[in-house]
């Protein structure tokens, strides 16, 4: 009898472990600490956010003519990432936009010398017309020319701006042909290959690893008792150690958490607000191929 008992506590012990692998994890995460605390799920995020990187080609969308960059790479802020395919086309536009421009000009110079020439005579004839040398229609005549040429730089200037106004609008579609770096960092993942069409993913996403946040989801009936400074730590399933954190800064909105326990007794609906902590230096290079991992978070009080 007192073996079986033996056997069948060990049974509920193994299944108490199977069942709530959280409680563990945590416990290991405080092994030195044993003094109560809050306990969150969080996952792990850049402190510059993970951004998704897609185009401004506007609703129609836009093809990938070439990358040059590949995953992993690090990129400068500014670094040009990719080429849309419409880029000569849109090349093309520019240069008729700005021929245009320059042909409006060259024509208000030849009518500003008109203009010059027709002043002069139509002065001229004016003060002929007064001393009855010249007939009255001639000076009409004259005096037409120089409304003309006046009306003619009036016409002439409002091409030229409508049409240095169209040069802008085709080189700023140009330069949505480029795709560029928003930040400095490092390509996680390519979404869009050369020859495909930009989607809903966008081109890329990019983040800088330098350093690391661990975002956690805490209850909203915990969160006055968390404030920034408190010191915190982090563990995972095949985490060599559990790795120090500090809280850096609370959110301001209450939402239903996005991330869930693997006990299947845990709650699924809960109201939590993100409370953002740094990571420890060391884990930097130790955690950056686990972006976005789930992890078990707990803060002193």
């Amino acid at each position: 009898m007192y073996f079986n008992k033996v056997h069948y506590s060990l049974f509920i012990i193994i299944v108490f472990i199977r069942a709530t692998p959280s409680v563990f994890a945590e416990t290991q995460c405080l092994a030195s600490d044993n003094t109560p605390g809050i306990g969150a799920l969080g996952r792990i995020e850049p402190r510059s956010r993970v951004i998704k990187v897609s185009h401004n080609a506007g609703p129609e969308g836009a093809r990938v003519e070439q990358l040059f960059f590949q995953e992993a790479d690090q990129v400068k802020s500014g670094d040009k990432l990719a080429v849309l395919s419409d880029h000569s086309k849109k090349k093309a536009e520019v240069a008729a936009a700005r021929a245009r421009v320059k042909s409006l000009e060259a024509q208000r110079i030849v009518e500003q010398v008109a203009l010059t020439f027709n002043k002069k005579e139509h002065l001229r004839y004016q003060s002929l017309e007064q001393d009855s040398a010249a007939s009255a229609s001639l000076a009409d005549a004259k005096r037409l020319a120089l409304e003309q040429s006046e009306a003619n730089l009036k016409r002439l200037a409002a091409e030229i701006a409508n049409a240095q106004a169209e040069k802008k609008i085709a080189e700023a579609e140009l330069e949505n042909m480029l795709i560029y770096a928003p930040i400095s960092g490092t390509i996680l993942k390519i979404h869009t290959w050369p020859a495909e069409r930009i989607g809903e993913n966008g081109l890329l996403e990019i983040a800088d690893l330098t350093q690391l946040d661990v975002v956690a989801e805490v209850y909203e009936s915990d969160l006055l008792r968390v404030q920034a400074g408190q010191k915190g730590c982090i563990h995972a399933t095949g985490f060599k150690r559990s790795y120090h954190a500090e809280v850096r800064e609370l959110g301001f909105l209450v939402r239903k958490n996005d991330l869930n326990d693997t006990d299947p007794l845990a709650d699924r609906d809960n109201r939590i607000i993100e409370v953002r902590l740094t990571l420890e230096p060391e884990a930097v290079t130790e955690l950056q191929h686990q972006i976005l991992r789930q992890v078990w978070v707990r803060i002193a009080p």
